[in-house]
Parts: structure tokens; C-alpha cells; sequence
């Protein structure tokens, strides 16, 4: 009766690391490449290396005679292995917990239509880029830009091209931006990027390269909807610095904003500055 209770509690904790092996596979499949990885590949191979010695015990033990006091063993057994299971388990649910929150803050700061950040997480960070730039006295700079009759394209062509040239317009500009750079959709077919450590010449130098880089452009070009192969567009962009009469979020971007209007009088297809 004995042998009974102590294989039996063996064999369960078998089945638990079992399961407690299939728990870490999904924590792995949730993981990206790397060190967290690789110490879950470990605790898999650790786990596995359990099942292997409870198996040998249950092998060399199988026909011997139980006396009480050798249950502990199959019980340390047993309860080590509940014990491998409910860690993994507690780990699964905060892997799982963890995306479920980076999943929020993504949709929360993210534009869902381009994928770049919206103009909540613009507004933040700006404040964050100007207290740098106050505290260290860093250059900052930021550009706003809008695509020039833009109307037309959702007038003629439907909103859906709209959407897909704001969508390509996006990845155009972020491709030709700094790491340290943020690019965000301001509102409508308006867009700001924030440029820290960089000055009125850098970011003019930047403004007019992206407003050649999207004029030379061909937007919507497998688009299926589209009559014609491709569009021609072009964008106008405002340009501000941090300084003594721009030294808040408001007016930083404020001044941008005039430069932008600056921009469209004055023929649109350019970089003002003020």
C-alpha cells in the first residue's frame, strides 16, 4: 500500500512538470529573442532534467519495500513539483499581464491608421525634450508639415487613398529621421517631428530634404483604386527652435504653426522658418 502511495506520488509529479514544461513552451513563444529567452530555454531544460531523475527513482524503487518514514522523499518530490508548476504558472501570468499593459501604453500613444505616435504622446514628450533642452541648455527644434491640397486626393480619389498616402507619408518621413527624432501625426494631414539636439541650420537642412525626399515621391503607387499610376504631392513645413521667445511647449509649437501658414502664402512646396 505503501509502494502505492509513494510511486503514485511520484508519477503526479511527473504529470505536473509535464505540464509545467508545456506552461514555459507558451512563456517562450511570448518572449522576444534573447537573454529572458534563453533563461526560459534553461528552466525547460532544468524541468526536464526533473522528469528524467523522478523516473529513475521510480525505476530503482519500483519492487522495494515502503516504510512511512520513506514517503518523504516521494513527497518532496511530490510537492517540488507543484511547487515548479505554480512558478511557471505565476510567471505565464505576468508575461501575459506585462504585454496586456505594453499593449494599452501602444494603443494609448500610438495613431492606429499610420502606426506612428499620436499627438498625445507628441505633446508629452515635447515637454520632456524642452525641460532637457532648458536644464542643459541642449539646441531643440521641431517641424510641423502638411501635405499640400491635400482635399483633392479624398475629393478625387476617395478617403481610403487618403488614408493610404498619410500612411505612406509616414513611413517616408520616419525613414529619413534620426533615431533620437519623433515623428508624430498632429491631426488631419498635419504632422510634428521633434528634433532634439539640433538647431535652426540642422533642422532646416532636414526640413528641406524631407520636403524634396516627398515631392520626388510617387504616392499610391500600387494602389489599386487609383486612376493614374501615381501622385505627385508635396508638403509645406514650419519650422521653430527652443529659445528665449520660444520657451514653452505652446509657443514652440505655436511659432511652428505660423511658419507653416508662412509656407502655404507664400506658394506652399517650402520650408519656412520665420
Amino acid at each position: 500500500m505503501l509502494s502505492i502511495v509513494s510511486h503514485s506520488l511520484v508519477l503526479v509529479g511527473i504529470v505536473i512538470l509535464i505540464v509545467s514544461l508545456v506552461v514555459v513552451r507558451k512563456i517562450i513563444r511570448r518572449l522576444p529573442a534573447g537573454r529572458s529567452r534563453k533563461s526560459w530555454y534553461a528552466m525547460a531544460g532544468l524541468i526536464a532534467l526533473f522528469v528524467v531523475g523522478y523516473l529513475g527513482y521510480i525505476v530503482i524503487f519500483w519492487n522495494q519495500q515502503i516504510a512511512i518514514i520513506d514517503l518523504i522523499v516521494p513527497g518532496i518530490f511530490f510537492f517540488g513539483a507543484c511547487f515548479v508548476w505554480f512558478s511557471t504558472f505565476i510567471a505565464l501570468q505576468t508575461t501575459l499581464d506585462v504585454m496586456r499593459i505594453s499593449d494599452l501604453e501602444h494603443e494609448t500613444f500610438t495613431d492606429p491608421l499610420t502606426g506612428i505616435y499620436n499627438r498625445r504622446f507628441m505633446e508629452q514628450r515635447l515637454a520632456e525634450e524642452i525641460s532637457k533642452a532648458r536644464r542643459y541648455s541642449f539646441q531643440l527644434s521641431v517641424l510641423l508639415f502638411d501635405l499640400d491640397h491635400f482635399k483633392r486626393v479624398n475629393d478625387e480619389h476617395g478617403h481610403q487613398a487618403g488614408d493610404q498616402v498619410l500612411i505612406e507619408i509616414s513611413a517616408l518621413v520616419n525613414g529619413q529621421l534620426r533615431d533620437s527624432d519623433i515623428l508624430s501625426r498632429y491631426g488631419g494631414e498635419e504632422f510634428l517631428i521633434i528634433t532634439p539636439n539640433t538647431g535652426p541650420a540642422e533642422a532646416a537642412l532636414l526640413a528641406e530634404r524631407l520636403r524634396a525626399r516627398i515631392e520626388a515621391h510617387g504616392f499610391l503607387r500600387d494602389y489599386e483604386g487609383i486612376q493614374k499610376p501615381e501622385l505627385q504631392l508635396t508638403v509645406s513645413i514650419g519650422l521653430a527652435s527652443f529659445g528665449d521667445s520660444n520657451d514653452n511647449e505652446e509657443i514652440l509649437i505655436g511659432s511652428a504653426d505660423r511658419n507653416l501658414y508662412q509656407a502655404k502664402n507664400e506658394g506652399r512646396n517650402r520650408v519656412a522658418a520665420g
